[in-house]
């Protein structure tokens, strides 16, 4: 505990409720601290009232302050508070939709119903009545209202306090009600004769009251610290602060307390101008104690700002180019939040950095001044710089092969300045000669990105270019068979990258009706191998050849024993086919007739397993069915045996 705060609660311990104005409390109400009353809780059909032990005197005028907490319970909460003036205090009227008010005569009541009781032609929603000696039923003799409770919600029952304002104005004879510091209602009517028979000494206080439905209800005497710092609630080092008590409190404000966060406090109720040394957010305290002793306490931060220290640094400056500036200010509290930039003496930018482009060549200066989110502003800090040239370069490369050296070549198209340094990028690697040779290991488009620096400090900028590097993936076709003369057209594939259609060649020429093009015709008299060559227009090669058996007639060859024991030598039971167009089907069957293999592709074989596991010493059926170039169907069966 602070030394002044220790003083303070000194004070109110030692002299209570003998200078102070005491409470009379009824029914369920209790108090909950110094100046808080709890009037229900969250119970069925209970009423409680609280009432000040000292009249009022009506011939004089009043503005009483109160907090009010109508509960947390909505839509199902109830019932209410009223603010009541009568001549006994111990006063408590009917439960429910009562609030405590009903039946209290000769009375005054300013309600605060938070339940739409039907039979009293309540409307809607939670509302604010003026009424008369506990009449509650909305007939049209209200004084005032009644209208909705607060300007801003239909529901008052939102877990929040609200102000609740009451003034008596004497000679005017007019109540008046605030809600949340928004005026509500008002009557003007000469209580003293017509309400309370010429007798002008009353009790003020509040009752609450719940029915079927509930909430906590409870009522303060206003005790709320308030202020404001001005010009705001930041400024710069160096600047004065004045601070403004604004509270607001049922009664006069006995004393007052202020701690400033850096060591200094104040007991007057507006303090002297308050000038911070030091940058930094200050916690500000103001404490107020009320003339029943009750003390409360509000704290606010007041930001301290440091004076910004503007810095930068340049890169990039040549021609051509956005000038490179990298922000270095600092500032000791409060972030820069304005900027201001110069040019040659010329506004340019209010951003934090500024954009400048293709400024010309020689000496230029740049100014930055800024000012920081608490409104300090710096000095200007000033730079100069020179402009100089930028080197402009070429790519000269053309479309390569694969695995071929690839010569590049850069070019120096200015001539105002002098290259260091050549940067090549290759698909990430980098090569620094002008003309690098590279090679590369895959097909396809190639981007090569370059880049070259100047003894002036200046870096070209980048210069790309796109060449193809062409691969051919070549077969001539697989072997096969055909009949004696008889035309057969060789079917080769190709894949890869190149431009265009590859020129395709073929060797030797016999039987071919020509040496080049992908898809000659064949006539053939005997066995013929022939050799394939796919050239791309970057000059690539790619070489194949296929096999031609020549045969009389079609016809299918299988051996009557294999040996697969992984030696290279005779370990796949393969059928030979001679004119043979399609295979339907080669399958093996075992003794027991299960089926062990199947293919209807031409190229494979058995390999002596079944279901992954290498079959023993037996006996097998084959049987083929297939297609020959005569477009005859053959189908044979024979016996093959696995030996181990």
């Amino acid at each position: 505990m602070k030394p002044v705060h220790f003083l303070l609660f000194i004070f109110v311990n030692l002299f209570p409720g003998n200078l102070f104005s005491q409470y009379i409390l009824n029914g369920s109400a209790t108090k909950l601290n110094c100046n808080c009353y709890k009037l229900t809780d969250t119970v069925n059909f209970v009423s409680g009232s609280v009432w000040n032990s000292r009249k009022t005197n009506l011939d004089s005028s009043f503005d009483f302050h109160f907090n009010v907490f109508l509960g947390c319970i909505d839509p199902w909460g109830a019932d209410g508070i009223a603010f009541i003036l009568q001549t006994m205090p111990t006063s408590l009227g009917i439960v429910g939709s009562g609030l405590g008010f009903q039946g209290v005569s000769p009375s005054v009541g300013i309600s605060l119903d938070t339940w739409q009781n039907l039979e009293l032609n309540d409307p809607p929603w939670d509302h604010i009545t003026i009424q008369l000696n506990g009449q509650i039923v909305h007939d049209g003799n209200d004084l005032a209202g009644p209208t909705t409770a607060s300007a801003n919600s239909n529901n008052i029952e939102d877990c929040k306090w609200h102000t609740f304002r009451i003034t008596w104005d004497a000679s005017t004879k007019i109540l008046a009600a605030y809600f949340d510091g928004i005026f509500r209602l008002q009557a003007q009517y000469d209580l003293v004769t017509k309400v309370f028979n010429n007798n002008p000494l009353v009790y003020w206080g509040f009752s609450a009251a719940t029915g079927g439905s509930f909430n906590l209800q409870q009522v303060c005497t206003s005790l709320n610290p308030e202020f404001v710092a001005l010009p705001d609630s930041f400024t710069c080092i160096g600047n004065t602060i004045n601070f403004v008590d604004h509270s607001e409190s049922f009664s006069a404000i006995k004393n007052f307390y202020w701690d400033f966060d850096d060591g200094t406090a104040s007991t007057l109720q507006n303090p002297p101008p308050h000038n911070y040394t030091v940058p930094g957010a200050y916690l500000v305290e103001h404490i107020i104690t009320g003339a029943d002793g009750c003390v409360d306490t509000l704290e606010k931060i007041v930001n301290i700002g440091s004076k910004p220290v503007p810095d930068f640094n340049l890169y990039d400056t040549c021609t051509g180019k956005f000038l490179g500036v990298a922000d270095k200010s600092v500032s000791l509290f409060g972030a820069p939040f304005q900027w201001t930039w110069w040019l040659d003496n010329n506004f340019i930018s209010s951003d934090s950095l500024p954009s400048v482009y293709n400024l010309s060549l020689g000496a230029h200066q740049l100014k930055l001044a800024e000012t920081s989110a608490y409104g300090c502003k710096s000095d200007t800090i000033t730079k100069d710089f020179s402009i100089h040239t930028t080197p402009v370069v070429a790519i000269k490369a053309n479309n390569a092969c694969i695995k071929q050296p690839v010569n590049f070549a850069g070019l120096q198209i200015d001539n105002a300045t002098n290259i260091l340094k050549w940067n090549w990028n290759f698909d990430g690697r980098t090569l620094n000669e002008q003309n690098p040779v590279y090679y590369y290991l895959d097909g396809g488009i190639k981007i090569i990105h370059l880049t070259a620096d100047a003894d002036d400090g200046c870096t070209s900028n980048d210069t790309a270019v796109q060449i193809l590097v062409e691969d051919i993936n070549l077969s001539a076709g697989k072997d096969t068979s055909v009949q004696l003369n008889k035309p057969f057209t060789l079917e080769p594939s190709w894949s890869g990258h190149y431009n265009g259609m590859p020129a395709f060649a073929w060797s030797p020429t016999v039987g071919l009706s020509t040496p080049f093009g992908p898809y000659p015709t064949v006539v053939l008299e005997n066995n013929q191998q022939y050799y394939l060559t796919a050239t791309t227009d970057a000059g690539c090669v790619a070489t194949s050849s296929v096999k031609i058996n020549a045969f009389d007639k079609p016809g299918i060859l299988v051996p009557n024993a294999f040996t697969p024991n992984n030696d290279g030598l005779n370990d796949i039971l393969k059928p030979r086919y001679n004119g043979i167009k399609h295979l339907v089907y080669f399958a093996i069957y075992n003794r027991w007739g299960q089926l062990i293999f199947k293919t209807s592709d031409m190229s494979r074989g058995w390999d002596g397993n079944f279901n992954g596991r290498p079959q023993g010493t037996q006996t097998f059926v084959w049987i083929i069915n297939a297609e020959g170039f005569d477009n005859k169907t053959y189908q044979l069966k024979g016996v093959i045996t696995l030996i181990k």
